[in-house]
């Protein structure tokens, strides 16, 4: 069973607050994809930067950052469900992908040291205490949920499809939110981990770089966010001069000192910053052909039906992660290449705005998000058991077109 489509069915048979105690489990679950790995030593950055020895207060922290996590979650939820849009592509309008690029950078600027951010006083007073350490959870708990969002979106398309069955936002929200707070919850005992790392080291030395550190990883999600806005070879430039000033500061010209172990963990990651950059100026070798995409219209899918010919429409967006990955593995494998050459292969293009005709094959088949994979046989007809949600690599490629015969 994919997706989530066994969550669609506890809440159709056993209602509304089981699905969400079944939400909270898949959200524990995300957990354990490849994407949200990244996550952690950002956890773990700025939790260290917050702890001040004192572990209840550590804990309500993480407990903010959780729910800023789960209600990054919810809206996110509510508004695709009750658009109808692909999940994520609000993010990739360029006015929103500037907004947050600068919000990165303004909390990058401050882990630097060149300020400190301060909350509203009232948005403190109604926290109870005064101490900006709490806005900044909450605000931290968002990004998290945001910077995640289009990594784990493939995954929950079954329920993106549940709760538009179910046109009830309140609905969404809650099992959204469930969703984002099980993902969350993990991230407690980071928080927790966290204020004991910060006792370990005695002079602070740790702490001070670590923020700093913390800095140059949000710097890189500011990049990565304002990636549809850049052409690739600026990208790829502005990566690599990331990467060597990373190296050199957090390396050798931060001047916060410390024992030779220290110096020698700033040492390692500023070597290992600037071999990676290294490694990403050195030639390439093309990793082969690439496969020929026409761009969807009714027009070119009404002709295939004519010459009785099988047609692949990949849903494609380059913030999509399992997208970008696919075409560079998956459809550059010359098997699947020689095996698609019967096939007609047509893609809809969702980074930024889509055709009218597209939007309606959307809506038709209910696509919810990036990758899908809809094939279509000989008379025209979709077959819903070939239907790919998420990445799908070259065997399995094979596999579905050895079926579609």
């Amino acid at each position: 069973m994919n997706g989530f489509e066994w969550l669609s069915q506890i809440v159709e048979q056993r209602g509304l607050w089981l699905g969400s105690l079944a939400a909270l489990l898949g959200g524990l679950a995300l957990n354990l994809t490849p994407c949200v790995y990244p996550m952690v030593p950002v956890t773990l950055g700025f939790f260290s930067n917050q702890a001040s020895g004192a572990s209840r207060r550590t804990f309500a922290l993480a407990a903010v950052y959780v729910l800023g996590i789960s209600f990054s979650y919810a809206v996110l939820g509510v508004l695709a469900a009750r658009t109808g849009a692909l999940f994520g592509s609000w993010l990739q309008q360029p006015g929103v992908l500037l907004a947050i690029s600068l919000v990165i950078v303004a909390l990058a600027l401050s882990s630097f040291g060149l300020y400190e951010l301060q909350p509203p006083q009232f948005i403190l007073r109604r926290i109870g205490q005064a101490s900006a350490g709490f806005g900044g959870a909450f605000v931290m708990g968002l990004l998290v949920g945001v910077v995640a969002a289009p990594c784990v979106g493939p995954i929950i398309l079954s329920l993106l499809l549940l709760v538009g069955h179910m046109a009830d936002p309140v609905a969404g929200f809650i099992l959204f939110f469930m969703l984002g707070l099980g993902m969350g919850l993990p991230y407690l005992a980071l928080g927790a981990a966290a204020n004991r790392f910060s006792r370990l080291p005695k002079a602070g030395a740790w702490l001070v770089w670590s923020k700093k550190a913390l800095g140059m990883v949000l710097l890189g999600v500011a990049l990565h966010f304002a990636r549809p806005l850049l052409s690739p070879t600026v990208f790829g430039l502005l990566v690599i001069g990331l990467l060597c000033a990373a190296g050199a500061y957090l390396g050798w010209l931060e001047r916060t000192k410390g024992g030779r172990a220290f110096l020698a963990f700033r040492w390692t990651v500023g070597a290992a910053c600037l071999g990676l950059a290294t490694l990403l100026l050195w030639p390439r070798v093309p990793s082969g052909p690439r496969m020929a995409w026409t761009p969807y219209s009714v027009a070119a899918l009404e002709q295939a039906r004519q010459h009785r010919q099988p047609v692949l429409i990949d849903v494609y967006a380059d913030w999509c992660l399992p997208c970008v990955e696919m075409d560079h593995t998956t459809f550059r494998n010359p098997d699947v290449i020689e095996a698609l050459r019967p096939v007609a292969t047509l893609r809809v293009d969702a980074t930024r705005d889509i055709s009218p005709e597209a939007a309606q094959l959307l809506k038709q088949y209910q696509v919810y998000g990036a990758p899908t994979i809809l094939v279509f046989d000989r008379q025209g007809a979709e077959r819903e058991d070939l239907r790919v949600l998420g990445y799908i690599n070259a065997d399995g490629v094979k596999e579905l077109l050895r079926r579609l015969q």
